[in-house]
């Protein structure tokens, strides 16, 4: 009996003992059949319990079948979430909350046939879980932290009203050291914010060209002093988003969906107050390693390789590892790598080099067919325009011209198969180009230096303010002593007037601009014409239609935020913004800065209210040759854009 009684005791304290050890990943919570719709709307909602969005990455699942032909998911969203006034008092207490602010709601759905496949899941990691990562022992600020979480999970119960609930946890203690912390120190400067406008265009070029996505960005510094909130603690604080596009299909489209809790990676850096030391910390991999459950050797072999090159490239920027923080047991799950796996992946990488050099040539073939079709059409003559009484300058300084390989422009009426967003033509001084503009009937309305050496001239004439559209503006490069490139009217004329637009409209425009400028070529920016009216990157993408609402109630209109401010006949307001050099980074990131042209991005006033196109669509249609590798580097801009034109018009 005493044995028996011994033996229950036994039993009842290793149970006890097993119980405290285990942690919870995620609470999952479901709705039956595909729910993505209705976890779009919910998000939506988020501003009603103080939260917004940072990154909103939707059908994920639809760009890993694009670029892998892999198909195991029917639904994957990521959405990086933060309630910015609560989360600052946790920040100025202990800086290693940035590792979760923002955090990931996460939601997807397994294929019909596989297990919970009929489910789409939804939630976050774990509250207490984010904790023990952070490390913060404060119950108080603990306490604050859990409450500030508990209102997504509430939001979530109430707009979503889940039918089934699942709790994922794990057995395994997290890494000793599960943030790893690195620290750069730097010389004084003389001014902070430009060192950090450098440092971040910096990093994420670099990132990008390892293959990392930035898929969320906030500046905590600068949205504490435009709410008027102390932050003083810090000369800087941000957050990146990480991810790599190839490291997350690996893993949460190869049967982990749910290691989809942890990501993107939330990379703060922050200054201390009068300190020259940028500090760099994040939840490292381990974290993933002990807790998704996740078994396949050579899956975590791969997810260890890719968290050593974040290290590497960090240490390219010139961080080093703050002696005791994470990464430790970071080979302790490592394999040795064989010769084939090596062989295999250099095969891998030039087949697909040589999918992307056979499109290039298809687009060559494509656009010189094209070009021939379009040099057998008949002449315009140019109208005789009278110039227009405008001082010329004193230096008409001629520079050397350009050999372009692609062909002349021909203005016609008939619509081409394809279409060249841009025409490119001989260099000038921006004295001489604004001269031949001027005396060719264009209106010089701004001049906005966009990169050291881009400067783009935006430019109307009465054919163009007509349309009442975007198109009512145009912008022309000056690529320093290389060229001229500007906006093709009729592609984004097609784009922007949909039915209304009859090729061969802005043949006066085209005429004039030949006139100014000489002759000009086509590039290899091209679509096919009879995409352009109804225009989106892929399935599921924003088109023209879909408007974004900047602001309901736009009184006056404040022009020293603007690159320009041009009234249209119709009583409307086109502005072309001039934006933040962080946003601005997005063409460096995908080597287009050659054209900075799409730039000043605009935004439309009328009857009071403000309106944009959807950086989803206007990036894509005006960058033809962009990736979904080269989208996915960039999938954070889009959400920057939509921020910085809302705060243009506060």
């Amino acid at each position: 009996m005493k044995v028996k009684t011994i033996s229950k005791l036994i039993a009842s304290v290793a149970l006890t003992i097993s119980l405290s050890q285990a942690g919870t990943l995620i609470e999952l919570h479901g709705t039956k059949g595909e729910a993505g719709t209705q976890l779009t709307d919910m998000v939506r909602k988020l501003d009603t319990i103080g939260y917004s969005t940072v990154g909103k990455n939707e059908h994920i699942e639809i760009h890993y079948f694009k670029k892998y032909k892999e198909r195991n998911l029917d639904l994957l969203n990521f959405y990086t979430i933060v309630d910015r006034e609560s989360i600052r008092e946790l920040l100025l207490h202990n800086p290693d909350f940035g590792a979760y602010a923002p955090f990931n709601l996460l939601g997807f759905k397994k294929l019909p046939d596989a297990e919970g496949g009929d489910t789409t899941w939804y939630g976050h990691l774990d509250s207490d879980t984010m904790i023990d990562i952070i490390g913060e022992k404060d119950e108080n600020i603990n306490k604050k932290f859990k409450a500030m979480i508990s209102k997504v999970d509430d939001l979530i119960t109430k707009e979503m009203k889940p039918t089934v609930s699942k709790t994922l946890s794990y057995d395994a203690k997290l890494p000793a050291q599960p943030l790893l912390k690195m620290v750069k120190k730097f010389n004084g400067v003389d001014d902070i914010e430009e060192f950090v406008e450098e440092f971040i265009i910096t990093h994420d070029s670099l990132f990008g060209k390892n293959n990392f996505i930035i898929a969320g960005f906030i500046d905590f510094k600068f949205e504490y002093d435009d709410m008027e909130l102390d932050f003083d603690k810090y000369d800087a604080y941000w957050v990146s988003s990480l991810c790599h596009f190839q490291f997350s299909n690996s893993v949460f489209n190869h049967n982990e969906p749910q290691a989809g809790a942890f990501a993107p990676c939330s990379v703060y850096f922050y200054i201390p107050k009068g300190k020259n030391e940028l500090h760099v910390g994040y939840a490292t991999v381990e974290n993933w390693i002990t807790t998704t459950g996740i078994k396949d050797k050579a899956q975590l072999e791969y997810m260890q390789r890719i968290a050593d090159d974040v290290v590497e490239t960090f240490k390219e920027l010139g961080f080093t590892v703050e002696e005791g923080t994470g990464g430790e047991s970071a080979k302790a799950v490592a394999t040795t790598r064989d010769l084939a796996t090596e062989i295999n992946e250099l095969k891998a990488i030039v087949k697909s080099m040589a999918k992307d050099i056979d499109e290039l040539k298809k687009n060559e073939v494509v656009e010189s067919n094209s070009s021939s079709k379009k040099a057998s059409t008949q002449v315009v003559v140019a109208p005789k325009v009278e110039p227009k009484k405008i001082e010329k300058p004193k230096n008409m300084v001629v520079l050397p011209k350009k050999e372009f390989k692609t062909n002349k422009m021909v203005i016609s009426d008939k619509a081409p198969d394809t279409i060249s967003a841009y025409f490119v033509a001989n260099p000038q001084t921006i004295e001489v180009l604004i001269y031949n503009l001027r005396i060719n009937g264009f209106e010089v309305i701004a001049i906005n230096d966009i990169f050291k050496g881009k400067t783009v001239v935006s430019i109307t004439n009465e054919e163009l303010k007509n349309t009442n559209s975007f198109v009512s503006v145009i912008n022309i490069l000056v690529n320093g002593k290389d060229e001229l490139r500007l906006q093709n009217p009729s592609y984004f004329g097609a784009s922007y007037l949909q039915d209304k637009f009859i090729y061969g409209q802005f043949k006066n425009t085209k005429i004039s601009l030949q006139k100014a400028l000489g002759n000009m070529y086509l590039t290899y920016d091209i679509n096919k014409f009879s995409k352009v009216k109804d225009y989106h990157f892929m399935f599921g993408m924003p088109s023209f239609n879909d408007i974004i609402h900047l602001s309901d109630s736009v009184k006056i209109i404040n022009k020293t935020k603007f690159a320009y401010s041009l009234k249209l006949p119709n009583g409307a307001t086109l502005i072309g913004h001039k934006m933040s050099e962080s946003n601005n980074k997005f063409l460096s990131i995908v080597n287009a800065e050659a054209n900075s042209q799409l730039l000043p991005y605009q935004s439309m006033v009328k009857d009071g209210k403000a309106f944009m196109l959807d950086p989803k669509y206007y990036l894509p249609l005006s960058l033809p040759l962009l990736t979904m590798t080269d989208f996915m580097k960039i999938r954070t801009i889009p959400d920057d854009i939509e921020d910085e034109l809302k705060k243009d018009f506060k």
